[in-house]
C-alpha cells in the first residue's frame, strides 16, 4: 500500500477542522471540478466483494478525517489509521442502511455466509473492499460531484478511474465488483474495455441507496407498486436489473 498522499496531507489531517474542502487539502483542479484529499488509500487485497460507489461526498470525507485525525492521536499505524477511516466513512449514513437491504435482496450474504451484508461492515469487513470509482472527493461548483454518464471524456476523471482505481481491480482478480447506481456502472464498464476488470467479475445493475433514487431503489426492494412509480421510473429494467443480480449471486454460491 502507497502512503506518499497520506504522508502528504497527514499534517492537515492532524490539523483537521471539519471542513474537507479546507484549502491545506485541495489536490487538483480542472474547470468547475476540485479534487480534495480524504484517506481513504486504505485496499483489503483478500475481499470477496467491492462495492464501488462514484466518489465519496462531503459527508463521507468528512467521517473520514476525523476519523483518521482520531486514530493519530492514539498514536496507531499508518495502514490502521487509513483501514479505521475508510470502513468508517464507507456509505455512511442513511445510504448504508438502504445499500445492505439492496445487497440483502439480492442474495449477496448469502454467497458469503453471512447473516446480513449489515456484517461486511462490521465482523465480516475482511470480506469487503468499499472503493469509488474516483478515489478522493470531488466537487463540482463546491457542491458533491454525482458524476455524469461519460466520466472517461473528462481527462482528470480518466486519470483519476486509471491512477487508483483501475490499479486496485487489477491488483484485485478474483473479487466481484458491484457498482452502486448507473454513473457508477458506465465507469465501470469504461475500465473494463481499458483491461482493469474481467466482464464476468463484474455485476452491473444496482441501483444508488441515495434519496435522489428513491423510487429506484423503493420499487427494486419491492417496496413500491408500479403503479405508484413516477414515469421518469423505468420499471421494466429495475426488474430485469434486479433478476440478472438474483441469478448472478446464485451461480457464484
Amino acid at each position: 500500500m502507497n502512503f506518499e498522499f497520506f504522508e502528504k496531507y497527514e499534517a492537515a489531517i492532524r490539523g483537521y477542522q471539519g471542513d474537507p474542502q479546507s484549502q491545506s487539502l485541495r489536490m487538483h483542479r480542472n474547470g468547475d471540478l476540485v479534487v480534495y484529499y480524504a484517506p481513504f488509500e486504505w485496499v483489503n487485497p483478500s475481499a470477496k466483494v467491492v462495492l464501488v460507489g462514484i466518489t465519496p461526498w462531503k459527508a463521507q470525507a468528512d467521517i473520514a478525517l476525523t476519523e483518521a485525525q482520531r486514530a493519530l492521536v492514539e498514536g496507531l499505524p499508518v495502514p490502521e489509521v487509513l483501514r479505521r477511516a475508510k470502513l468508517a466513512a464507507a456509505f455512511a449514513g442513511r445510504a448504508r442502511l438502504r445499500l445492505i437491504s439492496l445487497l440483502d435482496h439480492i442474495g449477496l450474504h448469502q454467497w458469503l455466509g453471512l447473516r446480513s451484508s449489515d456484517d461486511l461492515f462490521g465482523e465480516a469487513s475482511d470480506l469487503l473492499q468499499a472503493t469509488s470509482l474516483f478515489q478522493f472527493p470531488i466537487f463540482s461548483k463546491g457542491e458533491n460531484f454525482r458524476g455524469v454518464i461519460h466520466p472517461e471524456r473528462d481527462p482528470m476523471l480518466r486519470l483519476q478511474m486509471r491512477g487508483h482505481f483501475g490499479k486496485m481491480a487489477k491488483a484485485m482478480p478474483d473479487a466481484v465488483f458491484i457498482p452502486v447506481g448507473a454513473a457508477t456502472s458506465k465507469g465501470v464498464e469504461w475500465l473494463t474495455k481499458e483491461g482493469f476488470l474481467k466482464k464476468e467479475r463484474v455485476l452491473h445493475g444496482l441501483p444508488h441507496p441515495g434519496k435522489e433514487a428513491s423510487d429506484h431503489t423503493a420499487y427494486f426492494l419491492g417496496e413500491k407498486e408500479r403503479a405508484d412509480l413516477s414515469h421518469h421510473t423505468n420499471a421494466d429494467k429495475i426488474d430485469a436489473a434486479r433478476d440478472y443480480l438474483r441469478r448472478a449471486m446464485a451461480a457464484l454460491s
